[in-house]
């Protein structure tokens, strides 16, 4: 496997991945980040000038113009996995009673009995989501609501994000 760096918030989210037992989504994210990086370096490495005087007009290396095509179709398609992402909903994990939603991140709701002990003081779903957010909160008893409850949850949540970045 290629060792180059990704980035820490990429390698974070993919060992978070594994962790769960979804590997593939890791090494695809992995992958992904690696031709991002591997784009920006070419277009950093390269200078903007050998450009060739035409006319008394500038035109840039036409591999510069390749690297940034490249990388401009590499956020393109990050954006449209994101968006799949988003658009499968919950997805069921392999451990029992526990699903994964991307919204901005990472969701958890998963099931736990009631054990006071743990934290857990009712049966029923719990959501837990990126830092800042849910931490093991309960949601309802039964799945269906649970996740219609967690949608508004997050819903909520992210508004309430936008509206302090703005």
């Amino acid at each position: 496997m290629n060792d180059r760096s990704v980035g820490v918030e990429v390698d974070a989210t993919a060992k978070w991945l594994e962790a769960r037992g979804i590997v593939g989504a890791a090494g695809l994210l992995r992958r992904v980040a690696r031709q991002r990086d591997d784009a920006v370096r070419q277009l950093g490495l390269r200078p903007v000038s050998p450009a060739r005087h035409m006319g008394g007009v500038e035109h840039p290396a036409p591999r510069d113009l390749d690297a940034a095509a490249e990388a401009a179709m590499l956020r393109t398609d990050v954006a449209r996995l994101q968006a799949l992402a988003e658009r499968a909903g919950w997805v069921a994990d392999p451990v029992a009673k526990r699903l994964w939603r991307w919204r901005d991140g990472w969701w958890e709701l998963s099931h736990r009995r009631r054990n006071p002990k743990d934290g857990y003081h009712d049966t029923g779903w719990y959501l837990w989501g990126p830092v800042g957010s849910y931490d093991g909160e309960w949601v309802d008893r039964h799945k269906g609501l649970a996740m219609d409850e967690a949608e508004r949850l997050i819903t909520k949540h992210l508004a309430a994000i936008c509206g302090d970045n703005r």
